[in-house]
């Protein structure tokens, strides 16, 4: 269970983290771990670093699975941020990005028509348009339009007057999930997957894991990926088909991975420049 340990508003200024962690745990060895954690104002620099002209507007130091960090988070003109800062490396282990919700959307120009949204989702998603509905959320219009492919469904909120990409989400067919995991073995080395992105497509070679009886580790995982993309990884999960799923984040670039977890193999890529 993930517990809350300190709730900061991002005007109060520096506290006394040495006494919230000791309020918690009056151990000895627990002052001299909260004595090597990074102060709220050292953990605010790197937040406001990583987001150039960013406000922060909460503070939060937590524990989550006994790693300490904060959870910052910020905003500018255009999105909200959501940042996790290890409180004692000072790495960011979290970044992600969204566009303001309740920021007003620009009224010049007439609506995108069916086909031009369409046009927008197809640029990041090959296949069939399933759906499509023109709705209203927080006072913006938007599309809402979901495409799929034999292996993928795709789902997207398009602004519809200025025709940004607000929110984008992909995943794999269930059944065909299972029809990867059977397959993997008997797939030629040469072959992949790859997902075409926004601007660019890339060409990765397949890495394969020798010993295919046992599971390679997170760490591993994450260097293979890190051999095809650089950055900060901002999400890691194993799924029920032992697919690892990997994004990471360099800049404006975004990348999303899918690594089996036993042959090292690289099921799809994708990068899209922002």
């Amino acid at each position: 269970m993930k517990k809350r340990w300190m709730l900061i508003p991002a005007m109060a200024g520096v506290v006394a983290i040495g006494s919230v962690a000791m309020a918690e745990d009056s151990a000895p060895s627990a002052k001299k771990q909260a004595e090597k954690l990074i102060s709220l104002q050292e953990a605010k620099q790197v937040a406001t670093q990583k987001v150039k002209g960013g406000i922060v507007t909460e503070i939060e130091l937590d524990k989550d699975d006994g790693r300490y960090h904060y959870d910052i988070d910020l905003k500018d003109e255009k999105y909200e941020y959501d940042l996790e800062v290890d409180a004692f490396t000072a790495e960011i282990i979290k970044f992600e990005k969204e566009v303001e919700k309740d920021r007003k959307q620009v009224k010049s120009g007439n609506l995108l028509t069916q086909e031009e949204a369409i046009a927008i989702a197809k640029k990041k998603a090959a296949g069939t348009v399933k759906e499509i509905e023109l709705d209203e959320d927080d006072g913006r219009k938007v599309y809402e339009i979901e495409i799929k492919d034999n292996e993928f469904k795709y789902e997207f909120e398009i602004d519809a007057v200025t025709g940004k990409v607000l929110e984008f989400e992909k995943a794999r067919y269930h059944s065909a999930k299972k029809e990867v995991k059977a397959q993997t073995e008997k797939v030629a080395a040469s072959t992949m997957n790859v997902v075409e992105p926004a601007k660019e497509k890339q060409s990765v070679k397949p890495v394969e894991n020798k010993k295919s009886n046992k599971m390679l580790t997170k760490e591993q995982a994450i260097a293979i990926a890190k051999q095809h993309a650089s950055g900060v990884v901002t999400d890691f999960e194993l799924d029920d088909d032992n697919v690892y799923e990997i994004e990471m984040e360099d800049g404006d670039i975004e990348y999303e991975f899918e690594i089996h977890a036993y042959t090292g193999k690289i099921l799809s890529f994708e990068r899209d420049d922002d």
